[in-house]
Protein backbone atom coordinates (compact mmCIF):
# COMPACT_ATOMS: atom_id res chain seq x y z
CA UNK A 1 0.00 0.00 0.00
CA UNK A 2 1.45 3.40 -0.96
CA UNK A 3 2.28 5.96 1.70
CA UNK A 4 -0.50 8.44 2.57
CA UNK A 5 -0.28 11.68 0.64
CA UNK A 6 -1.68 15.10 1.53
CA UNK A 7 -3.87 16.72 -1.10
CA UNK A 8 -3.68 20.48 -1.54
CA UNK A 9 -6.82 22.31 -0.39
CA UNK A 10 -7.36 23.91 -3.78
CA UNK A 11 -7.23 20.52 -5.50
CA UNK A 12 -9.72 19.09 -3.00
CA UNK A 13 -12.03 22.04 -3.69
CA UNK A 14 -11.62 21.53 -7.45
CA UNK A 15 -12.48 17.83 -7.12
CA UNK A 16 -15.60 18.55 -5.05
CA UNK A 17 -16.70 21.27 -7.49
CA UNK A 18 -16.12 18.95 -10.46
CA UNK A 19 -18.19 16.23 -8.76
CA UNK A 20 -21.06 18.65 -8.23
CA UNK A 21 -20.77 19.98 -11.78
CA UNK A 22 -20.80 16.44 -13.19
CA UNK A 23 -24.04 15.66 -11.34
CA UNK A 24 -25.75 18.96 -12.15
CA UNK A 25 -28.66 18.75 -14.58
CA UNK A 26 -27.51 21.89 -16.38
CA UNK A 27 -23.85 20.86 -16.66
CA UNK A 28 -22.42 21.96 -20.02
CA UNK A 29 -20.45 18.71 -20.40
CA UNK A 30 -21.26 15.01 -19.93
CA UNK A 31 -20.29 13.37 -16.60
CA UNK A 32 -17.38 11.57 -18.29
CA UNK A 33 -15.71 14.95 -18.90
CA UNK A 34 -15.74 15.73 -15.16
CA UNK A 35 -14.51 12.25 -14.23
CA UNK A 36 -11.54 12.73 -16.57
CA UNK A 37 -10.79 16.11 -14.99
CA UNK A 38 -10.81 14.51 -11.51
CA UNK A 39 -8.63 11.63 -12.70
CA UNK A 40 -6.10 14.06 -14.16
CA UNK A 41 -5.99 16.10 -10.95
CA UNK A 42 -5.60 13.13 -8.62
CA UNK A 43 -3.22 11.07 -10.77
CA UNK A 44 -0.50 13.64 -10.14
CA UNK A 45 -0.54 12.79 -6.43
CA UNK A 46 0.23 9.12 -6.97
CA UNK A 47 3.66 7.75 -6.20
CA UNK A 48 5.40 5.32 -8.55
CA UNK A 49 4.04 2.47 -6.40
CA UNK A 50 0.54 3.94 -6.54
CA UNK A 51 0.69 4.18 -10.33
CA UNK A 52 1.78 0.53 -10.51
CA UNK A 53 -1.18 -0.40 -8.31
CA UNK A 54 -3.54 1.42 -10.70
CA UNK A 55 -1.90 -0.36 -13.65
CA UNK A 56 -2.48 -3.73 -11.96
CA UNK A 57 -6.08 -2.79 -11.08
CA UNK A 58 -6.82 -2.04 -14.72
CA UNK A 59 -4.83 -4.96 -16.16
CA UNK A 60 -6.56 -7.49 -13.89
CA UNK A 61 -9.97 -5.80 -14.34
CA UNK A 62 -10.45 -5.70 -10.56
CA UNK A 63 -13.34 -3.27 -11.09
CA UNK A 64 -15.51 -6.11 -12.42
CA UNK A 65 -17.72 -8.06 -9.99
CA UNK A 66 -16.72 -11.66 -9.28
CA UNK A 67 -18.04 -14.24 -11.72
CA UNK A 68 -21.04 -16.32 -10.69
CA UNK A 69 -20.33 -19.93 -11.57
CA UNK A 70 -23.23 -21.99 -12.87
CA UNK A 71 -23.64 -25.67 -12.01
CA UNK A 72 -23.62 -28.04 -15.03
CA UNK A 73 -27.06 -29.49 -14.18
CA UNK A 74 -29.48 -28.04 -16.77
CA UNK A 75 -32.29 -27.28 -14.30
CA UNK A 76 -29.86 -25.61 -11.92
CA UNK A 77 -28.22 -23.79 -14.83
CA UNK A 78 -31.56 -22.39 -15.96
CA UNK A 79 -32.40 -21.29 -12.43
CA UNK A 80 -28.96 -19.69 -12.03
CA UNK A 81 -29.35 -17.93 -15.38
CA UNK A 82 -32.66 -16.45 -14.22
CA UNK A 83 -31.00 -15.21 -11.02
CA UNK A 84 -28.17 -13.62 -13.00
CA UNK A 85 -30.58 -11.99 -15.44
CA UNK A 86 -32.85 -10.66 -12.71
CA UNK A 87 -30.02 -9.32 -10.46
Amino acid sequence: MPEPNEIADWDAIDVVCLCHAGMAQDAPNPPKFYLNQILNLMFGYLSVEGRKEVEEYLAEKKYLPPLKLVAPNEAQANEAAQIIIND
